[in-house]
């Protein structure tokens, strides 16, 4: 299969939904998106395995906002986030059987931003997903679906999208084990120790560690194997200059994180977390109780 040319600025992708349950709610008077714990006035919404696990993939998200609120289809919906130079876009549709069955709806995703966050957010999703997202449970129906709703877009066109961000994102990671492994070589050059033979073994076990990071698709744990070799070159040689090594993203078990926003439910609170300044019709409060020092 031919591998698909990612857009330089937009990814389209259409994923089957496996899993959904009513897990979380709609905030009616701000129009977000919150966990199931949320008792003010709300919309259930079936937000479903793919939005969830991709929402997880997400370093730093904005609360999701509900841009098409769940009606009497609490599993047809569409909402919008942002997370740094990355909009994420999710609308859940069904495809089969009038929507009475959780594997007749697929997920369209639209990420807008950088291609290689992009690819990156992609890979991830893949990565946490126990099943392949572009395989559909219905083929026959999601092509017809796919025919009026999709911009011609086939079921194989859209797996060689999800296959294009994979690796793309792979190809990245593989760039920066090379990039410092280039770093390692010049470093260790240089030195001059009886421990040097040691010292390539352990960086050089550690790349290996990445690698296999690498072909298993775990970003975090190759990233985490990169970053103890940063630091063993630091250690090394403090005056060389490091390669930018992307952190390890506090990747969510869940979206709940997300959602459960303590919000100030009083202006007590609000005061708490923002001090207010005095306007300047207000008199400074002075304290003339002590005596000043002129009067002692």
């Amino acid at each position: 299969m031919a591998e698909a040319t990612l857009d330089p600025a937009k990814s389209v992708l259409v994923a089957q939904v496996k899993q959904a349950e009513a897990s979380h709610r709609m905030d009616l008077g701000s129009a977000l998106l919150r966990s199931k714990h949320f008792n003010a006035p709300h919309k259930v919404v079936y937000l479903g395995n793919i939005a969830t696990t991709l929402l997880a993939q997400l370093p730093h998200p904005e609360t999701p906002e509900m841009e098409e609120a769940p009606g009497f289809n609490e599993q047809r919906w569409t909402l919008i986030t942002r997370s740094g130079d990355i909009t994420v876009r999710i609308a859940s549709r069904s495809y089969w059987a009038f929507g009475l069955f959780n594997s007749g709806y697929l997920n369209v995703i639209t990420l807008t931003g950088p291609v290689r966050e992009r690819a990156r957010i992609v890979f991830d999703t893949m990565s946490a997903l126990g099943h392949k997202a572009w395989e559909f449970s219905h083929p026959r129906s999601v092509q017809k679906w796919l025919s009026r709703h999709g911009d011609g877009q086939t079921t194989k066109e859209n797996e060689r999208q999800w296959l294009g961000h994979r690796n793309r994102a792979k190809a990245d990671l593989q760039e920066q084990i090379d990039r410092l492994q280039q770093r390692c070589n010049v470093v260790l050059d240089q030195v001059e120790d009886d421990e040097l033979d040691a010292l390539r073994d352990h960086i050089g076990h550690e790349l290996h560690m990445a690698q296999e990071a690498l072909h298993d698709e775990n970003a975090p744990g190759l990233e985490r194997a990169l970053a103890r070799v940063e630091a063993e070159l630091i250690a090394i040689d403090p005056g060389s200059s490091p390669i930018i090594i992307d952190a390890p993203a506090e990747i969510l078990g869940s979206p709940e994180e997300i959602l459960n926003v303590d919000e100030p439910s009083s202006m007590d609170e609000m005061g708490r977390i923002v001090p207010i300044e005095p306007s300047e019709d207000e008199v400074p409060f002075v304290d003339l109780t002590s005596p000043s020092p002129e009067e002692e």
